[in-house]
């Protein structure tokens, strides 16, 4: 079985975009509705199993080392989108900060070599789809193509969980790139509060220079929180990550059924 893995560079990075697109465009066999960890095991005997959580991306190292199966998508966007992009569960509050940029690059950008992890940026799946689904397919011979990623809506059918992140079934298209201008408190608070993106936006190609700073010259910073907290604790990301180790041996090993079992959990 082969298993295909999503994980972002933060929240509102279009992983769910991803997981629905793959889902609708793929011969994919199983899936989950919305969201599970990495370690979360097939409910039943298939070819290719497809997962997402974004903030498994602290996690996957391992596993792609001891996974020959194992495919990850990790889905990178510019992070003034992420931070200025809302949610159906709370409209009234930014969904979330930086501290997600700031912290999960620098484990995305551990594994960009390995051949197994594959990064895609939302820009180019919302702007030239089909040429990302042909990346894929490349990366991934064994998939096999249903429908063309740019008619994803017409075949898509998610979940009410994906629909809330997604917004709603549409079209593809790059409406929301760059929609950050909008946004401007909003992304000078985030900067006041979690320091300078100027360098990764260079470094990952969304600017030439650190020019775009002028938009925001004369510019009152936005505060407020975001829906989620502003910071990690080291108490939160130990939780993020346990089992980074262990777990990738117990599944070599095929004893994951039975620790689920232990606990009390369904496999």
């Amino acid at each position: 079985m082969k298993r295909i893995h999503i994980v972002g560079a933060g929240p509102r990075t279009g992983t769910t975009l991803m997981a629905e697109m793959a889902i609708a465009c793929f011969e994919i066999d199983l899936y989950t509705e919305h969201e599970d960890n990495i370690y979360t095991l097939p409910s039943r005997p298939a070819e290719i199993f497809l997962t997402k959580k974004p903030r498994d991306v602290l996690l996957v190292g391992p596993m792609l080392w001891t996974m020959p199966n194992l495919y990850v998508i990790y889905m990178l966007r510019d992070p003034r989108d992420s931070i200025t992009s809302k949610h159906r569960k709370d409209p009234q509050r930014y969904w979330a900060g930086l501290r997600y940029w700031k912290t999960y690059t620098v484990y995305g950008e551990k594994l960009q070599n390995h051949p197994r992890f594959i990064t895609i940026r939302y820009e180019d799946l919302v702007t030239n789809p089909d040429e990302v689904q042909a990346k894929l397919m490349a990366k991934m011979p064994f998939l096999e193509k249903r429908a063309p990623f740019s008619r994803y809506h017409e075949v898509a059918k998610p979940s009410n969980d994906s629909l809330k992140a997604l917004g709603n079934l549409r079209p593809i298209g790059p409406a929301s790139v760059g929609k950050w201008r909008k946004h401007l408190p909003r992304v000078a608070g985030q900067l006041k509060k979690h320091g300078s993106i100027a360098e990764d936006l260079i470094k990952y190609g969304y600017e030439k220079d650190a020019s775009w700073l002028k938009e925001l010259e004369n510019v009152t910073p936005d505060l407020n929180e975001s829906h989620w907290p502003e910071y990690f604790t080291d108490k939160e990301l130990n939780y993020r990550m346990r089992g980074k180790y262990i777990f990738p041996i117990l599944i070599k090993m095929g004893l994951m059924p039975i620790f689920n079992k232990l606990r009390g959990r369904k496999n």
